[in-house]
């Protein structure tokens, strides 16, 4: 059904197709990584953007998100965007347990990390042997800049939040109203 939805929507005009994170749940659990889902998507779509939404942040390393999104860049030539969820299932956590507490401040650094590592900033991370190495990220996304959402369930100040650093916002009706 994604399949046929994405190649009637790129056939017709449409602007994007969102692709969801869910682990570990009979709803959405065919969606664990909107990177991969995507790629498939790169690969029989021409116009449509690819959009995560949402990507749960906390829940990756944030060079891998980088990385894989710009592999997926560059098989759809330039047309992915990421919408940066916090997430809300404990149960989700088993990847980064330590992170639920703090899961907000988490999405935010890592959504300035990948900024500038799309943006071809190099990274500095100690390797197994406790040397300190620079790391440039391969491939180069298409895109100069990522355009980013963040996602809301409706906390006001979520909305401020991503305002404050340009992002746009996905949200839903769903319990709350305009």
């Amino acid at each position: 059904l994604l399949i046929k939805a994405a190649k009637f929507a790129d056939e017709h005009g449409f602007c994007c197709i969102w692709t969801p994170e869910r682990h570990f749940h009979d709803f959405g659990g065919l969606f664990p990584n909107p990177s991969l889902t995507s790629a498939a998507l790169a690969m029989i779509t021409s116009r449509l953007q690819l959009r995560a939404g949402s990507l749960i942040s906390p829940l990756h390393d944030t060079i891998r998100i980088v990385e894989e999104w710009a592999v997926v860049d560059n098989l759809s030539g330039g047309r992915v965007a990421i919408s940066f969820g916090s997430g809300w299932n404990v149960d989700d956590f088993i990847f980064f347990p330590q992170r639920y507490p703090d899961r907000h401040a988490e999405m935010y650094a890592q959504i300035e990390t990948v900024q500038q590592l799309w943006g071809g900033a190099e990274v500095n991370h100690k390797n197994c042997l406790g040397k300190d190495v620079t790391l440039k990220l391969y491939p180069e996304p298409v895109q100069k800049r990522l355009p980013i959402w963040v996602t809301s369930s409706g906390n006001v100040d979520t909305f401020i939040s991503a305002g404050s650093i340009g992002a746009n916002v996905l949200t839903h009706l769903i319990g709350q109203d305009l």
